[in-house]
């Protein structure tokens, strides 16, 4: 289904459905990151129609998908196969900008790029909030060197300026003002490497105004990687990184953004990428944007899995377990269903669903219900499920799908005995 935002010529009006936002290849060399990200392209593709969680994403969600944000770095790093350069890729990290304007030379004479000393400008320190700062280097061969000017690179410009019209901006001028509870949209920007999910700030040893919720978001999807979930300019992370994506679009708009560090090397062959990149962090990517519409609030409330409506007749059980462990690990408190439609839907019907010893009072629970079938259309339908902890939250919604026959009319059961002469 096509997303709600529109597309004329380079303008992009913004729509209304929440948007996830999922980048790759910042760095040039960090070539793993592209590779998941285009796994992830096909994990919709080809789960639409055939996968109900996968179908009512994207139905109801936008999600753009960048594999590479430095297509000249990349050509780069690829250049280095050639022959004449000895058949391994370089190490460019940074874009391909010779002059920078500091003077009428190349501001950085090295070829061909060395990991350490190289020309360019590293995007993921050119963006415009907190550029300059922490981590970032005013000299032209640095691997950090920041560029002359905010947002000069047009990679980066033209970043933020896709950003800032897919997303509403929620959060106020001051560095210690929140973005509200129900702020829409998430990004996640990929790169390479150290195992860790890192989440704003990246450029400041304090607390970002909402680091509740987005420590709780990052540490749910390490849930998924086994990574280290923690703040980039922590003492015991990383290290402060100024003008990078995260902090830019959590900053300037107050979406929750994360960084994964993906593995532990910029180039692993193709086979770790499949075995076990992928399989660790698809199903992140996915949980990621399952929460886009209201990330803040939805990460508190409790999983549900293991949907399923069984029976072939017009009325169905309906089963699920609901587990709040990794969420706020409170007591489950209520479990709902709707069909067609999301439960936040205003045309949606949500039907209540019962604790299957009788009582919600854990923090796991399994749930039982019924669906009547007989008033829905023949066909294919979705059945979206859900459950709320004791503090209120809502948890994400999980999708299972119900095909609807049509019943043969009452007529053609019972045909007329044919009496012979």
């Amino acid at each position: 289904m096509a997303g709600s935002s529109t597309i004329s010529a380079d303008a992009v009006s913004r729509g209304e459905k929440p948007v996830f936002f999922l980048m790759a290849n910042i760095h040039a060399r960090e070539i793993t990151t592209p590779e998941i990200a285009l796994r992830f392209l096909d994990l919709l593709l080809d789960g639409y129609g055939t996968d109900a969680n996968i179908t009512w994403l994207v139905d109801w969600h936008e999600i753009w998908i960048v594999p590479t944000a430095n297509p000249d770095g990349h050509w780069l790093v690829e250049l280095g196969q050639e022959p004449a350069y000895g058949g391994l890729p370089f190490m460019q990290r940074k874009n391909a900008r010779l002059e920078n304007g500091l003077d009428a030379l190349d501001d950085c004479d090295i070829w061909p790029p060395d990991s350490g000393i190289q020309f360019g400008v590293d995007l993921n320190r050119n963006h415009s909030f907190a550029w300059g700062g922490n981590g970032s280097s005013d000299e032209p061969c640095s691997p950090v060197f920041r560029g002359v000017a905010p947002a000069s690179e047009s990679e980066v410009a033209q970043l933020e300026a896709l950003l800032s019209a897919l997303f509403a901006d929620r959060r106020g001028p001051a560095m210690n003002d929140p973005a509200p509870a129900d702020t829409a949209g998430l990004l996640i920007t990929l790169h390479s490497f150290s195992n860790l999910v890192l989440w704003p700030w990246g450029h400041l040893y304090i607390d970002a105004p909402n680091k509740t919720d987005l420590r709780a978001i990052g540490d749910k999807l390490a849930t998924f990687n086994g990574y280290r979930s923690c703040q980039a300019a922590a003492y015991d992370c990383l290290y402060a990184a100024a003008g990078a994506t995260d902090d830019w679009a959590y900053g300037e708009l107050g979406i929750p953004a994360f960084t994964f560090e993906i593995g532990d090397e910029f180039m692993p062959p193709y086979s770790t990428i499949d075995a076990i990149q992928w399989p660790d962090n698809g199903p992140a990517l996915l949980y990621a944007a399952t929460i886009a519409r209201t990330p803040y609030q939805t990460i508190h409330g409790p999983d549900a899995r293991d949907v399923l409506v069984a029976g072939p007749g017009p009325v169905r059980s309906v089963s699920a377990t609901l587990d709040a462990t990794s969420n706020s690990g409170l007591p489950i408190a209520a479990a709902e269903y709707t069909v067609d439609v999301p439960p936040w839907q205003e045309d949606a019907q949500p039907v209540a669903l019962a604790a299957t010893d009788g009582n919600f009072d854990a923090a796991v629970e399994k749930v039982i219900g019924e669906v009547e079938t007989s008033a829905l259309l023949p066909g294919g339908h979705i059945l979206y499920l859900r459950g709320q902890d004791s503090a209120g939250n809502w948890g994400p919604v999980s999708a299972t799908f119900i095909t609807v026959t049509p019943t043969m009319p009452v007529e053609r059961l019972f045909l007329p005995t044919v009496l012979r002469p």
